[in-house]
Parts: C-alpha cells; structure tokens; sequence
C-alpha cells in the first residue's frame, strides 16, 4: 500500500509547483521601450513609400510624428508588427511622474496583449494610459525592478547605475543621492559625471535631467545661505559657478575671520594655546598680533 502513497505524494507536488508557478508575479521580468529597433520594423513591409519613411522613424523613436499623415497605414503597421512580436511584448508607460529636488516619484504600469504597436503622442516622453488603450492593451500595475542608465556629457550609456524598486501599487520612490552614494561605494564617478538618468530599459519610465536637477540644488543651496542656514564655504565648493559664488566666497571669508577673532580673544584669556591657535590657523592676520602680544 506504500506505492499508492507515494506516487500520491508526488502528484500533490508537482501540482504544489504548478500551482506557484502561476501564482508568481508575471512581472518578475521588466517591461521593454515600445521604440523598435531599424532592423526588426516587420511592421512597414507593404506600405507605401512616403509613409513606409514616416512610419519607419516612427517606430524608431517611439512616437508619432505627424497624427494627420499615414493613419491607416500606420494602424495596419502597428498590427503587424505587435503580431510578429514573440513572445508577445510588455510595454511599461507611466501614469504618474514627479521630480522634486533629489526625489523622484513615478506610478508605473505595465501593457500586455496589445492588438496594436503602442506608440506616443506627439510631445510626450513615455507612453500614458490614453496610448495603450488605443493600442488595445491589458493593462495592470507594475511590481518590479526599475534600472537605471546614467548619459555621459559625450552621449555614451552606462547600464547598471541604480535599480529602483515599484511596490504592488506601480510605486517608485528614489533619492538622487541614495544613487550618488551607491556609485561612490562601487568606486564609480558619482551623479555629477552624467548629465541625464534614463528610468526603466529603454527610457520607458521617463528620464531624469540631472543638468537641471543640480541648477535647482544650487539655488536651493544659495537660499539656504543667504538666510543663514546654510555653510557658504561648502556651498561655493559644491556649486563653484554659480550666479552667488563670488558673494558666497565674501560670506565665507567674513565667517572665518570671525572664527579667528573668537580664537584670537580665547588666546588673550588664557582659554586656548598659542600653539593650537598657529596650528589651527596657519596663515591667519592674527598671527602676527599673537606674536607681539607674547613677545
């Protein structure tokens, strides 16, 4: 009777692994660009010259350059190319997308099934909900890892700089810093070698104009300061050509004037050394007053 049993206990196994197998989360793998490579637009045989060029570009680049020209030969496009796609390919577009500073915040999902090639209004920087229901897609929230390519000043593309985590509600939240360090700890140049962050494989999930980002910390920074809450020495090292650098610089120097004075005085009673005040200061004017007040 044992053999029953165990030939039981096997079937209620596989069927355990059946079982999680479906049950796992389909989007273990991230979603793709919906730009199409030159070599594999299947999709523009047959049509006619002048739209075969426009509708060819179009897939390239993802979006559509002209909503007024190529309608139907596009649509017929964008039909086959999705029917020659195996497997059948997901889509990742962006429902919502802040930068604020050194955060970023996106609401990500995913489009499957679609009758149609999904590609973006003129203007726009990642496919939206209103794309991928006129392509005809299922949509669905999207869990998941998010990488992150970082553009040099040249144009290159370095893969792998960061990979950002979407909860099971499309949400993406990162810090710029919390990237910078991870770069850092790896002995990577840090974020300010690059001039832009491309999220998700191809860009799907929008880019980041790391440029601009820095321009608005250094204002934020040069605020700080002119209030009082901030180090103008550190802020004229860390955004040396900024418009408030030179005024920062005078701040700096009036601060550290102060400090020596503050020394200087604590020397005259008997609180600090005159040695620790010549080893702290090296090349400060009130050398020379220490010197004559204890010769």
């Amino acid at each position: 009777m044992a053999a029953p049993r165990r030939v039981k206990s096997v079937k209620a196994g596989w069927l355990a692994l059946v079982v999680a197998l479906v049950a796992a989360p389909a989007a273990a793998r991230e979603p793709r660009s919906n730009a199409v490579g030159e070599a594999v637009q299947v999709g523009t045989a047959g049509l006619s010259p002048m739209c075969r060029e426009v509708v060819a570009r179009e897939f390239k680049t993802g979006e559509i350059a002209e909503l007024v020209r190529c309608g139907s030969e596009r649509q017929a496009a964008q039909r086959r190319q999705i029917a020659a796609g195996r497997p059948k390919p997901r889509f990742g577009w962006v429902e919502r997308s802040r930068v604020e500073g050194q955060r970023v915040q996106l609401v990500v999902s995913e489009a499957r099934r679609c009758k149609y090639w999904p590609l973006r209004r003129p203007g726009q920087a990642v496919l939206g909900l209103y794309d991928v229901k006129v392509a005809d897609c299922w949509v669905q929230r999207y869990r998941g890892g998010v990488s992150l390519a970082g553009v040099l000043p040249d144009g290159r593309r370095v893969a792998g700089v960061f990979v950002a985590r979407a909860d099971g509600d499309g949400r993406v939240e990162f810090d710029l810093q919390q990237v910078d360090a991870g770069l850092r700890r790896r002995g990577q140049p840090g974020l300010d070698e690059y001039v832009r962050l491309e999220l998700g494989v191809g860009g799907w999930a929008g880019r980041v104009d790391l440029v601009a980002a820095r321009a608005q910390l250094a204002d934020l920074h040069a605020a700080w300061v002119q209030s009082g809450r901030g180090v103008p020495g550190l802020m004229v090292a860390r955004h040396p050509t900024h418009p408030s650098a030179n005024r920062n610089r005078a701040l700096s120097l009036e601060a550290m004037l102060k400090r020596q004075e503050a020394d200087y005085k604590a020397v005259l009673r008997g609180e600090l050394a005159a040695r620790r005040f010549r080893e702290r200061y090296p090349l400060s004017p009130f050398r020379q007053l220490l010197v004559e007040k204890h010769e």
